[in-house]
């Protein structure tokens, strides 16, 4: 029997690289899938190639920086699959400016996405998972929620914020039986790398030796190692752990 059986997770950025392969892995494990992403061809692809295999799954379209938006993906989450008990916010954008390069607009860019966004959708989904007696936020921040990735100002801020809001609501809403912890990959090797590996004229192996070269273990991660850490927040192997933030980044922060 799979760890989520019965359960419904709601994902956001649910379309491409962690997101992706999260929904997979949940789908595999008994939960019914809602997909959000602003990549809707790709997102009903997922949602059809998750259903096939028989599971349930549905895709909205999202943009999570819109909490009109945040709040129509977890009501259909919960009114189509029938409760809600998992929420993976996911959904991020990166910028790559210094302070000094930043605009105005650029820092509210990347807070709405990567910090109100999260917010949005939780403030959405707990009054749903209050209903049922509690639930799992699983909140996706990064190791540069403590390390600084150099040109990297805004994305940095708004991962240490993910990892700051993950405590606070962890400590809200723990009597309501209601988990909350973060995951902080660190070089995990996905779509958006293989587009930076072609643009820097490097093959895919070059490319994913030299992301990982930092780390411990010597490589980039995969996004399915980072979806297995986030599975067991959700389930029930973890809980007992709340308000955390757990590194999946091959030992890189603790070198």
């Amino acid at each position: 029997m799979g760890r989520l059986r019965g359960k419904v997770a709601g994902i956001t950025g649910g379309a491409s690289g962690i997101g992706e392969a999260t929904a997979r892995r949940f789908a595999e494990e008994g939960a019914h899938v809602a997909i959000a992403d602003i990549d809707a061809e790709r997102g009903r692809v997922i949602a059809d190639e998750i259903r096939a295999k028989g599971a349930r799954a549905i895709f909205v379209e999202t943009h999570t920086e819109r909490e009109d938006e945040c709040v129509r993906f977890i009501r259909r989450a919960h009114d189509e699959l029938g409760r809600l008990d998992v929420l993976v916010n996911n959904a991020g954008m990166r910028l790559y400016q210094t302070v000094v390069e930043a605009s105005a607009d650029s820092w509210d860019a990347i807070l709405a996405v990567n910090v109100k966004g999260y917010a949005f959708c939780a403030k959405a989904a707990i009054p749903l998972m209050r209903r049922t007696g509690g639930g799992s936020i699983v909140n996706v921040a990064s190791i540069r929620a403590v390390v600084a990735g150099g040109n990297m100002v805004q994305y940095d801020t708004t991962k240490a914020a993910v990892a700051g809001l993950t405590r606070a609501m962890a400590l809200d809403h723990a009597g309501e039986g209601i988990r909350v912890n973060a995951v902080c990959p660190g070089p995990i090797f996905t779509r958006f790398h293989e587009r930076r590996a072609a643009a820097a004229g490097k093959t895919l192996e070059a490319f994913a030796a030299e992301f990982g070269r930092g780390t411990m273990l010597g490589r980039a991660g995969t996004p399915a190692e980072v979806a297995a850490t986030i599975l067991f927040l959700a389930s029930d192997d973890a809980s007992y752990v709340t308000g955390t933030s757990l590194f999946v980044d091959g030992g890189q922060v603790a070198i």
